[in-house]
């Protein structure tokens, strides 16, 4: 099997219409490229200073950033609080009686589905008697 250039990759393909190798290609030396020059302190790439830096005190920094992180609602931290006590149970228990309902709910579900599943495997494997 002979191969080719593509013109749209640039990359070799197989060419199953030629009869000889490299016809109507002719091998084409490899051009250099210089790699890119790294540009510091620009617009875009700024380094922190004393004076536009917060103290540690206001909280921490987004990264790459002179923004502070936006304060959490209390009704989130309240929220973290709740799912990170050690209460001993499962993290898709710990938001209350609702969600031991949906896992229950999804529970039986999942073992409907898988019911409906084995029902189907068996009567399009055992035929019906005549």
């Amino acid at each position: 099997m002979y191969h080719q250039m593509s013109k749209i990759t640039g990359r070799l393909v197989s060419a199953s219409h030629l009869q000889s190798p490299l016809f109507p290609v002719a091998p084409i030396a490899l051009q250099r490229v210089e790699p890119p020059v790294i540009q510091y302190n620009t617009a875009h790439m700024t380094t922190v200073t004393a004076a536009t830096a917060r103290p540690a005190s206001s909280g921490k920094l987004m990264p790459g950033t002179n923004i502070p992180y936006a304060p959490l609602p209390e009704t989130i931290r309240k929220r973290q609080e709740l799912f990170q006590k050690d209460n001993n149970l499962p993290v898709f228990l710990k938001g209350g009686p609702f969600d031991g309902v949906l896992y229950r709910l999804t529970m039986a579900l999942c073992i409907l589905g898988v019911m409906g599943v084995v029902h189907t495997v068996y009567t399009h494997a055992v035929p019906k008697k005549q």
